[in-house]
């Protein structure tokens, strides 16, 4: 992509990364479990969460920006499916927060995050926003009113680069921050009450999803 064109799409591209830094940093299921990782287990399975979170996203923006999003827009049996996939994900999210809450004993440590549990972690983050019905559309919000039709494929692939980066940023960010030695005193002083309240966020985001119907 030539630098006149950049420039020429520049005020789409401010508009584009005006939007999506609000959503990224806004408080949702993705935000919630990076917090909650980072204080109960540790800065490494944080950002290994937040990794796979970004990739998630970054599957989502390019399926919009090639055009792939109409089709789950005209299947209603595949909208649901997808619908009912992150609904029921975030349920087993509430559920594991709740019993976690109602456990007494200390919290997994940092040190035990091994090798196998970052996978884990990885996989978890990208699971959470692949079935996210909402992301896709947002997505294709987004570039539909930052980009329009009349962009070249090359300055919508850079877009998605940028707001990868930037998603790291924000998302690897809060990783740090709540993995400071303050953060896990203060969760590891109450920990059970953050629990609780971490699944009862959960169970809300689930209940909106599952309930979530698109506009078109």
């Amino acid at each position: 992509m030539t630098t006149d064109t950049l420039w020429q799409h520049l005020p789409n591209l401010l508009v584009i990364l005006s939007i999506f830094t609000v959503g990224v940093a806004s408080p949702g299921p993705a935000t919630l479990m990076i917090m909650g990782t980072a204080m109960g287990r540790g800065r490494a399975p944080a950002v290994a969460l937040s990794c796979g979170v970004v990739l998630g996203s970054m599957v989502w923006a390019s399926i919009a920006a090639l055009g792939f999003v109409a089709a789950l827009k005209a299947s209603a049996t595949l909208f649901l499916a997808l619908k009912m996939a992150g609904g029921l994900y975030l349920i087993f999210l509430a559920a594991r927060s709740a019993r976690s809450a109602f456990t007494a004993g200390p919290a997994a440590t940092p040190k035990s995050a091994g090798t196998g549990s970052l996978k884990r972690c990885f996989a978890q983050g990208l699971l959470l926003h692949l079935t996210n019905p909402k992301a896709p559309l947002v997505w294709l919000a987004t570039l539909s009113v930052g980009v329009g039709e009349t962009a070249p494929a090359a300055f919508l692939m850079t877009v998605i680069l940028i707001c990868a980066f930037v998603a790291m940023t924000v998302f690897v960010g809060y990783a740090y921050l709540f993995s400071t030695q303050t953060a896990s005193r203060f969760y590891l002083s109450i920990r059970r009450p953050i629990d609780a309240l971490l699944g009862v966020l959960f169970g809300a985001a689930a209940v909106k999803i599952l309930t979530y119907r698109p506009s078109w």
